[in-house]
């Protein structure tokens, strides 16, 4: 049981009242991860002495939020909790191959979606006037050999391009600028370049501009799915507003109505379920890199509570052979820039095109630089990284 007495266990390593550590119960039990008030909270794993296992999010020591439980006999499920039950959207993998998908409540699947159609093309809308390419019949074939004009007839576009021979790249990326209350000017401009750059670099790139949270939901579990299934290298990118509060982060989709700090947890998209997400995919790489924290668009919503809670907080722990990389440091803002980009994206379009051939962390330390140079040191990227192998966005020929 995850709420079990702290009497009933002792903190082995870190810090288990309000930080990262190592908790081991008496029945042999053990947990790593967040902790806020002495109790399991935000972002771990929890090992059952039985064998099985739960690695997501939790909420004053209970599974809470998103996260993906592995029992020992083969079954997965990797999708909402609340108070420790199934609770919302998730699939249930069975070990004999078989996948329920649908909403769950109180641990008991209550609506069941339909699988696709064969016929149902993965990639549907693109830029006005684009090429692009979209895989017909299997979600999850790398045949995208159907080449079709599209006309934009909405703000929100997915486009793709080839599948590179050899080894699998695939980028998902956002750009949220279209809010009613606080637009922003290069958030869009920030994802097209993006994803510009990449395809050039040989990723198959799905885009999305103003995506709605439900939207951002779908995207993000069908990117991780399809990152598990191609066994990819997976590149995030997200350009908009993010914030922080009660110590996790958040990614604004466009339609967030966000009237007090309360609202945040149901109204915008938690970055923890982003990294559960990427972590069940067990591909061989993954990298996100948010260029958000703009300044704060709810400060007179959220009153004093959140005041002072600029930026994104710190992340402890990347998932393993992961990069996380922020476009300023923690509790601080970034720039929305003066030109067609925000800095950051700009100076890592610029050592994406002349400094591909050097090592991933490489490329950030020199954009790190730069960003810091150009703002006079108001603005410093950093990063989180558990990466285990070397990766470079420019492949030796």
């Amino acid at each position: 049981m995850i709420g079990l007495s702290q009497v009933q266990a002792q903190c082995s390593n870190g810090d288990c009242a309000n930080g990262n550590g190592r908790f081991l119960y008496a029945n042999g039990d053990r947990y790593l991860g967040e902790f806020k008030n002495s109790v399991s909270h935000g972002r771990g794993a929890y090992y059952f002495n039985n064998g099985d296992l739960y690695k997501g999010q939790f909420k004053n020591g209970e599974r809470h939020g998103f996260g993906n439980m592995i029992w020992k006999n083969g079954d997965k499920y990797i999708g909402e909790y609340a108070h420790n039950q199934r609770q919302g959207d998730g699939t249930y993998y069975f070990a004999d191959g078989r996948v329920k998908k649908g909403v769950f409540k109180n641990g008991l699947l209550v609506q069941e979606f339909s699988p696709p159609k064969v016929d149902t093309p993965k990639i549907v809308a693109a830029d006005s006037n684009a090429l692009v390419q979209r895989g017909g019949g299997d979600p999850f074939s790398n045949k995208t050999n159907n080449t079709i004009n599209v006309s934009s007839n909405s703000q929100k576009m997915k486009a793709v391009s080839g599948v590179v021979e050899g080894e699998n790249r695939v980028a998902l990326i956002f750009g949220n600028a279209s809010y009613k209350e606080t637009p922003l000017k290069n958030a869009g401009n920030d994802a097209q370049a993006m994803s510009d750059e990449l395809v050039k670099l040989g990723f198959e790139v799905w885009l999305y501009k103003d995506a709605s949270k439900r939207e951002m939901k779908e995207a993000i579990r069908d990117f991780s799915d399809y990152l598990r299934a191609q066994k990819a290298v997976g590149l995030f990118f997200y350009a908009g507003h993010g914030l922080q509060a009660d110590g996790r982060n958040y990614l604004v989709p466009v339609d967030a109505d966000i009237k007090k700090g309360q609202d945040i947890e149901f109204e915008a998209f938690d970055l923890s379920r982003l990294l559960v997400e990427m972590e069940f995919a067990e591909n061989p790489m993954n990298i996100i890199i948010l260029d958000a924290c703009r300044d704060n668009p709810y400060k007179k919503e959220f009153g004093d509570r959140y005041k002072n809670h600029a930026g994104f907080t710190q992340i402890q722990n990347a998932p393993i052979n992961s990069m996380v990389a922020f476009s300023t440091a923690p509790g601080a803002t970034a720039s929305d820039g003066v030109g067609q980009n925000g800095l950051y994206t700009q100076e890592l379009l610029k050592n994406l095109a002349s400094n591909g051939d050097k090592k991933l962390e490489d490329i950030f330390k020199l954009v790190r630089a730069s960003v810091r140079k150009a703002s006079a040191g108001k603005q410093i990227p950093w990063e989180n990284s558990a990466i285990e192998t070397d990766f470079y966005f420019k492949k030796a020929k």
